[in-house]
């Protein structure tokens, strides 16, 4: 089975398992997604989960707010499971251990959605495709003239959604417009790249 067909298998599979009553979520219609990503909420109550995907449904849990670690301060990370008229379904959401020796620190196992803008990633090809394919037209890639600054590089201006391994971005490289496009390869590391 390729590596899609597990993810879309996995995904299936959840979206068809049970739900704790106190805490449905609904999922159906949910586009299937395996990305990851964090949140770049600046609420300091943090990034709202809510029950659907919508900004009206019950808020189910929440991704708190950047921490402090080591030298830096850190969002919580989390798998993107799916999409749907711009939120994302997300699970298994925690502090990433960046170097104050404490381990990873769950924070939300979910899922939940999160309202997609909500949340970043690094980028890690430069192709800014037409469609979440990598045989479709590339629109812009995402690199300076001298290829001396790459897509990690770019800034993000808007995230709209996910299909499979794709993610639905506008993004700019420094001094160029922003641009539609889908990107692959995005990366929920935020102290270097990963491929």
């Amino acid at each position: 089975m390729k590596p899609f067909s597990l993810i879309a298998a996995s995904l299936a599979m959840l979206l068809a398992a049970p739900v704790a009553a106190a805490q449905p979520v609904q999922t159906a219609g949910a586009t299937a997604c395996a990305i990851a990503g964090w949140s770049k909420d600046p609420d300091p109550a943090g990034l709202n989960v809510r029950a659907a995907p919508d900004k009206d449904a019950k808020v189910i849990g929440r991704i708190p707010a950047a921490r402090a670690q080591a030298s830096d301060t850190y969002s919580a990370e989390f798998d993107i499971i799916g999409s749907q008229g711009g939120w994302l379904l997300i699970r298994n959401a925690h502090f990433a251990d960046y170097g104050d020796g404490k381990g990873n620190q769950a924070v939300f196992a979910g899922p939940g959605w999160v309202f997609a803008d909500k949340v970043r990633f690094l980028i890690n090809t430069p192709e800014l495709r037409k469609a979440p394919s990598a045989q479709s037209p590339v629109v812009v890639r995402l690199a300076s003239a001298d290829f001396s600054m790459g897509p990690d590089s770019a800034t993000i201006d808007h995230v709209y959604g996910c299909s499979g391994l794709f993610a639905d971005v506008a993004a700019h490289m420094a001094g160029k417009p922003s641009t539609r496009g889908w990107v692959t390869k995005v990366c929920s590391n935020q102290v270097t790249t990963c491929n």
